[in-house]
């Protein structure tokens, strides 16, 4: 399977995973294919349609985050978990994710897989889907993993196998192109010109602006800023971040050098989607930090990837950068990806009344320098 019909393959099944649909997933290697089904769309006849079709009962699947925040503890991977005949919709789903209102029911058995097994792997196409990290997965008992592809042919189901799901990020990143380039004068500079890079199946797009007159990209020690996308912070100006006034100050501190790089990356909420941002939002009005709501919705404090950043930087042929950022995880990330980051430069935050709480934790929990 080539790299483009790979990345469309997981592109696809993460549409069938949003719309309600099922999945098989397979470990050619481990022998095994299961079914599986995203956690916030199960409806009350979802556990007989997976188990008609697979010819087993399904179990619960989630996230080491979530298993520790339902009180399984030392969980050292994602669980799987039993499902009591006497259990109703809202005692399953509140497993799943936090229900207001509902206690989560006894658990009964629980099996913590490692981080290399077919669950996790589940787990991580629901976060590539910017779904929960917790569903429903099946067994397929009556179907060799051999004759797996024709099977779900026959079922027009999407077959993918975890292979391709934990390299999907990786070739993602690698296939982006420059879709256009174009000069954009903006209120800081009118030495301005954004790249919008698109990946060749046509999935996400990230975008750059290039600041200077000159526009020279092959130089070394570019001032760069990574930026995740923040719809709340960048476009509507929210106060319960810092994410606009970083966003401000770095396009301000290029446009008086002008010179640098604004690599800006579609990773909405940390890459957990806006959607469960605001899920995480609705969890902190009822006193929980950053970090503790990402985890009790059953994702880790940051899910960002840096590989398309890496992608961008080798296709403007910058060697070395100055990084905008008061985050030290981000240059360590970036290291390990091999681009030399020879400087830190420190944004100046001016915190208010509503993200003072959020910046304390940045600080004290995430590990940022303010």
């Amino acid at each position: 399977m080539n790299n483009i019909t790979l990345t469309v393959k997981i592109e696809r099944a993460i549409s069938e995973l949003r719309r309600g649909g099922k999945l098989v997933v397979s470990d050619n290697n481990a022998g095994i294919s299961v079914l599986l089904f995203a956690s916030e769309l199960i409806e009350n006849d979802t556990i007989n349609q997976l188990s008609n079709l697979a010819l087993s009962r399904p179990n619960i699947i989630i996230s080491k985050n979530r298993s520790n925040a339902i009180g399984i503890n030392n969980a050292n991977g994602p669980c799987s978990i039993l499902i009591n005949n006497n259990w109703t919709l809202n005692d399953i789903l509140s497993l799943c994710m936090p229900l207001t209102g509902h206690k989560t029911p006894k658990i009964e058995g629980a099996l913590t897989e490692s981080n290399d097994g077919i669950i996790s792997s589940c787990i991580l196409l629901l976060r590539q889907s910017r779904l929960l990290p917790a569903g429903l997965m099946t067994i397929i008992s009556n179907v060799s993993v051999e004759k797996i592809n024709k099977w779900a042919f026959n079922k027009n189901l999407i077959n993918v196998d975890v292979s391709d799901i934990k390299s999907y990020e990786k070739i993602k990143a690698n296939n982006l192109n420059i879709a256009v380039k174009a000069k954009v004068p903006i209120s800081y500079t009118e030495n301005c010109e954004i790249i919008i890079f698109r990946p060749k199946d046509g999935g996400n797009e990230h975008f750059c602006l290039v600041f200077g007159k000159n526009r020279s990209l092959t130089k070394n020690n570019a001032l760069l800023r990574i930026h995740s996308q923040c719809i709340t912070g960048d476009v509507l100006d929210s106060l319960k971040c810092d994410c606009g006034q970083q966003l401000k100050e770095s396009i301000k501190i290029m446009a008086e050098a002008d010179e640098g790089v604004l690599i800006y990356l579609a990773q909405e909420g940390r890459d957990i989607g806006l959607l469960n941002k605001l899920r995480a939002y609705s969890l902190q009005e009822n006193g929980m930090d950053t970090v503790e709501a990402n985890e009790d919705l059953g994702f880790n404090d940051d899910e960002r990837l840096y590989y398309p950043a890496k992608e961008i930087l080798s296709q403007l042929n910058i060697k070395s950068v100055k990084l905008i950022t008061n985050n030290p995880k981000k240059v360590e990330h970036l290291k390990n990806l091999g681009i030399n980051v020879t400087k830190r430069i420190p944004i100046k935050i001016n915190p208010n009344k509503y993200n003072e709480k959020y910046l304390e934790t940045k600080k004290n929990k995430s590990g940022h320098i303010l």
